[in-house]
């Protein structure tokens, strides 16, 4: 599997993984694959000894789950992607699998990981019925340890510089509509990145040249996206003097 081309950065890599987790509240474990995929590419760039401070500062991760989301990268990446980092479409029954699952499914030998999901329709079993399954199954094993340690909480993304509170606000219809606009603009804009991201990934693996010319445009747009909305909509300047 494709680990970079060799002009990322941790910056980069870091902005595509609070991208993937703003995504979904709940992340499915094909999200936790391309994190632990792309946090196994940034530990071979970032510098020896400041790992633990990129993954703080950079994706707020603990070393403990991003160890995990690695681990799951390894375990279920060459199932569910192919070496071009498309998904598999031969393992339909761990697609819908969320992240929480994947991790108590550590307690299933890999080998035979795929014919357990398919015969107990894992995908539709709370954490507590799957647990009880694979502990029947070998009542040697349990799935006490990091998977029982894993609140969703710990996965969603936290603001850098403090919590910013919204102002209250009276609900009326306008306020709810245009709400409701703007989640529907930034589930689309979120989307589109993503989809951008897989085709840079795959102009690369023609034309590279081309690539790196639409990838620096791409980033120049970004940029320039992110300058206007650091205070939108612009303040009003007047010459008053106070």
């Amino acid at each position: 599997m494709r680990m970079g081309d060799g002009n990322r950065t941790p910056e980069q890599i870091a902005f595509e993984i609070n991208t993937i987790r703003e995504q979904s509240g709940k992340m499915l474990l094909i999200n936790a694959v391309e994190i632990g995929r792309r946090l196994t590419e940034a530990k071979e760039l970032v510098p020896h000894g400041e790992w633990l401070k990129w993954l703080t500062e950079s994706v707020s991760y603990s070393r403990s789950t991003a160890s995990r989301l690695m681990k799951v990268f390894r375990e279920y990446g060459p199932k569910l992607m192919s070496d071009d980092g498309e998904e598999n479409p031969n393992v339909a029954s761990m697609h819908h699998l969320n992240y929480t699952q994947g991790l108590i499914l550590f307690g299933i030998p890999a080998e035979d990981r795929e014919q357990f999901i398919e015969e107990q329709g894992v995908e539709t079993m709370s954490q507590r019925g799957l647990r009880l399954t694979i502990k029947e199954r070998d009542p040697a094993k349990t799935s006490a340890g990091p998977m029982e340690s894993i609140p969703v909480e710990r996965i969603t993304v936290r603001p850098k510089t403090g919590s910013v509170e919204r102002p209250v606000e009276k609900s009326h219809g306008d306020s709810m509509k245009y709400d409701a606009q703007y989640a529907m603009h930034r589930d689309n804009m979120l989307k589109s990145y993503e989809e951008l991201l897989k085709t840079l990934a795959a102009l690369n693996r023609i034309d590279p040249v081309r690539k790196e010319a639409n990838r620096k445009e791409a980033l120049k747009i970004a940029s320039n996206m992110t300058e206007t909305l650091k205070i939108y909509p612009p303040q009003i300047k007047t010459n008053l003097k106070y």
